[in-house]
Formats: C-alpha cells, structure tokens, sequence
C-alpha cells in the first residue's frame, strides 16, 4: 500500500472518529480476553458484555458487524423509499435506525461479479470473477478474511455463490447445501420450481440453476442433472410453492443466524446472512403469493426503444415474445418473493434486538443488484439501466452514524469494505491478496463511503461506475455522473441519458449535437476509470 493511500487513509479514519465524538479506544477491545477457536486457529477475544452492563458501555468492546443481504432487490421496492407496491416493514425499521442511499451502485448486475467484488474491494475486470461460473481465486484476501485477522468471529449463512467449496475467510459456514439435506425429499418441490422459471422454458429441460443453488457448487453432476425428466410442469396461473413458509431457505437461514446470535452473542463477530429471494425461484409460499395473484398483475408499457443499442432491443423483443403470462407470473412471483423476504429479515434483525446487542452491531442491508421489472419491456438484471445497477444500501450504527438519515450522493455499494473497517476501528488490509497472484491490484479499486455516513447531505464522489458483460459482445461499461449517465458498449450503439431530466431513461441523446462534448468528457473519465480497449476478456 503506498505511502498516500496510508495516508488518506489513516487521515480519513481519524477524522470520522473525531467527528462522531468517539475516541479510537471507544471502538477498539478492552483490558481481559478469552479465546475461541475457528478454522483460523486460536484467537484472542474481547470480554463479553455482562448482564449489567449498559447500551453505553458496550462501546468497549469491538462492534458486532451484521450485513444482510438479499438477491436482485429494485432499489426502490421499499416503502421506506417511498413506493408501497409491497410493503416492506422489516426492512424500513433498519432505515429508520441508520442513513439510507438513494443513489447506490453495484459494479457489475450479476450475482458472482457483485458479490465478490463486495467481498475483496474490487472490481470484476480486477479479479476475473466476472460470470455466474467463475471462481474467485482463493489467494484474494476478502473482508471476511480482514475481520478474523482481527479477532472477529466470521459466518456466512446462504448465498454467496462461490461455486466451489472455498469459504474464503469465513469460518462458520452454512451454504444451500445445508438448506437442502434440511429438506430431504421435499427437495423434490424445489427441484419443479428451477424448472419452471417463468423467464426461462429451457430450466425445465436442463433442472440445472447454479444461481438459485440447484446445485450450490459448480459441476457436481457429472453430466446432466439428475433431475431432468422427474419435474412436474406448471402452468403459470399460481406462483405459490408447495413448501411451507418455515421450509423455504429464507427462513431456513433467518432461524440459523438467530441461532447463531444466541449462541455467540457475548463475543465480536462478523455474520453474513444473504437471502436468495426476490430471485428466482418466484414462488413465495402461498400466504404471500396470494398477495399478488398472476391474472392482477399489470404489465409496464414496453416505450420506444428504437433509440436504444441492438443488443437491448433484441432482448427487450425476445422477453416480450414469451407472452404475457409468463410475464405476469415473474412479476407476480417477485413482488411475492419479496413481500416474504422481508419478513425474513425481521426474524434475523429481531433476534439481535432481542440478544440486546442493537446499540453495538453496525447494520448494513443491501443487495447484489437491483431487477428491471418490466422498465424497457426488460427483467431481470443484465444491463446498465438504473433498475438494474441500483442496489437498495442501509447502514444503522446508533450512537455513531445518524437515525432515518437519507443520502443523495453516489455510492459505490462494494465500499462497504472499507467503511466497515473504518467505522470497527480496524487499519486496512498492507495487500489485496493473501499470498502473490500475479497481476492483482496493489490496493483496493472500493473507497470508503464513512464520511458519508457521519455527514448524509454531502455531495459525495463526482462519478461512480459499472460494468457488464466482459467476456461478450457488446462489452459494457458505465460511468455515473451526478447528472448524466454514459454507457460505452464496445463495438456498438453508446448511450447518454440525462438522469435530471428523464430519470427512466427513455431518450438516449448520444447522438445530440449539443451534447458532444458532454460525451467526449464522459468518455474520457470512463477511460481514465478502465479503458476498454484493455479488456483481457474481451473475445477476439
């Protein structure tokens, strides 16, 4: 790490504590430890909090850090954001606790490239983790990895999509797998529901989705899965699932970090629990499915979109020639999903109420990437539309961060690494990896959004990016400003689109004259960010 970036570094940490009131003791560990053991080894602990003590003492030992996570989230499907198509209770009493971002960016709308991108600090194009099929290689150090270095008992519960076996840094780990040997031969509902995404007829002739953990690591049927030719075939007319509410895996992992909590309440640790609904597959159970019935749900107007590249009039014209049915039942099962999800999330955000650690636990909930919802007659994600980039973001940390503070600036939502060292008192990683890789990053591409969080009103950064599809054609890249959007498609049509006067980006203006240079300087800070003239992945 070079002498700046320590620096600006320590500099900014510094200034955030001061700023909060907080001196660095009052977020580092206190005099006594015990031990606990992990994958890791032996680790020193800080005490645990004593039945007497109060809210205000907790500051003296480490904070509890708790991100939850759900899969393909609209940023702004939540009724503390203003729209109440599905009301999201849980989800909003996390807002009203911390600051939420309105204008917060994944770095790439796919489940491998965002997540490890939120784990590691970097972007897709750094690590080669880019497709729902690639591994990120063991060697990069993850903010898992960071916390147990610093005493932090780390766990992940549910998605993460690692597609092998490597737990990179977590040492409590509880995958779909787990979920699945759960079921047992109710396996067998989950398997009709892969095959029947409403999205996607050839699920039913493959029963194979490593997205939605059928099966959770990549390639472990040798050959075709096991399921082909022993799955029912659905209608489409009722999105409900025919497993009980308490048998999906959202509940299944909300009830395992509440076990959790319970049972390591009284040392530091760093839990993960990530969801997969809203994501396929769209069948929430019955109770929530039958909030939005299939025949009542309204289908958006498609627009014009001659004015957008060929690749997303192709895919717009391909979704809408499914049939309305099929349309309506994805719509019908995501607004489900999610409506079941968030009560999930209070069952997880309940038992740390309960377990009286609140007042001590940083509280982040977000999502990988957001799901265009029938914006441009598109679902889904697999694009650079701000339905599909933007990412719901909350951070609660009482006493420290403010309370039902909303943020405007741009964020790059994969930050969350350093923040969350920033505001646990923990120095930044010396290396992005944990032995040589060759070509990696000497440091991390995520800045810290700390200040930020101590000051919601701030303008923030000036520019915040995006990238997809960096193994195909067209390769996509995306710069954000604070009033324009320019997205390079290599080798096709680009788009500008000016997000003060046509939020849903419904005119793409790359081609207006008075606009060209606006274009030009849009250009050459996308360039500046990764030019991709360089891309690696690119085919030839």
């Amino acid at each position: 790490m070079s002498e700046m970036f320590k620096a600006r570094y320590h500099t900014g940490r510094r200034d955030f504590l001061r700023s909060a009131g907080l001196g660095a003791a009052s977020l580092l560990v206190g005099a006594g430890a015990g031990e606990v053991r992990g994958r890791g080894g032996r680790k020193q602990m800080p005490p645990g909090r004593s039945a007497g003590e109060t809210a205000g003492q907790a500051g003296r030992r480490r904070p509890n850090v708790l991100i939850i996570m759900t899969d393909q989230h609209r940023a702004d499907l939540m009724t503390c954001a203003g729209r109440d198509l599905v009301a999201t209770p849980n989800i909003d009493r996390i807002a009203e606790r911390g600051v939420r971002f309105t204008n917060a960016y994944c770095p790439y709308p796919v489940c491998v490239a965002s997540r490890m991108a939120l784990l590691t600090g970097l972007y897709a194009h750094s690590t080669g983790a880019i497709t729902n099929r690639d591994r990120l290689d063991w060697r990069y150090r993850t903010i898992a990895n960071h916390f147990s270095e610093h005493v932090y008992l780390t766990a992940l519960f549910g998605k993460m999509l690692f597609v092998d076996a490597h737990s990179h840094g977590f040492e409590y780990y509880m995958s779909i797998n787990d979920w699945l040997m759960y079921l047992g031969p109710k396996v067998q509902h989950y398997a009709n529901e892969i095959a029947n995404h409403p999205l996607g007829p050839r699920f039913f002739k493959t029963v194979n989705d490593g997205g939605a953990g059928l099966p959770d690591v990549d390639g472990l049927w040798d050959g075709a899965s096991p399921w082909v030719g022993h799955v029912e075939r659905r209608d489409f007319s009722d999105m409900s699932s025919n497993l009980d509410a308490e048998d999906h895996l959202d509940m299944f992992l909300a009830r395992e970090a509440a076990k959790f909590i319970r049972r390591y309440r009284d040392q530091p640790f760093f839990l993960v629990t990530s969801f997969m609904k809203p994501h396929s597959p769209f069948y929430p159970p019955r109770q929530w499915a039958e909030r939005y019935p299939v025949d009542k749900m309204e289908l958006p107007q498609v627009g014009d979109i001659s004015g957008y590249p060929a690749h997303i009039q192709r895919r717009s014209k391909h979704i809408q020639s499914l049939g309305p049915q099929r349309l309506r039942a994805h719509r019908a099962g995501y607004l489900g999903n999610l409506a079941f999800v968030d009560t999930c999330v209070g069952r997880v955000y309940r038992e740390l109420d309960d377990a009286g650690l609140l007042e001590n636990t940083i509280v982040v909930y977000t999502s990988d990437h957001g799901e265009m919802d029938g914006d441009h007659g598109l679902y889904q994600k697999f694009c650079l539309f701000e339905p599909s980039v933007k990412v719901p973001l909350i951070v609660s940390f009482p006493g420290v961060i403010g309370r039902n503070k909303v943020a405007g600036a741009l964020t790059e939502y994969f930050g969350l690494y350093p923040t969350l060292a920033h505001l646990a008192g923990l120095p930044m990683p010396e290396s992005t990896t944990l032995q040589e890789v060759p070509g990696a990053a000497a440091r991390m591409d995520a800045s810290s959004f700390a200040d930020i969080l101590r000051r919601p009103d701030i303008d923030g950064p000036e520019a915040v990016f995006s990238e997809f599809n960096l193994r195909g054609r067209p390769a996509q890249y995306m710069v954000r400003s604070r009033r324009y959007k320019y997205v390079f498609n290599h080798g096709s049509t680009h788009e500008l689109y000016d997000l003060q006067a046509d939020p849903g980006e419904s005119v793409n203006r790359v081609n207006e004259p008075g606009l060209k240079k606006e274009c030009s300087r849009l250009q050459d800070r996308l360039f500046a960010w990764y030019n991709p003239r360089q891309n690696p992945y690119h085919p030839a």
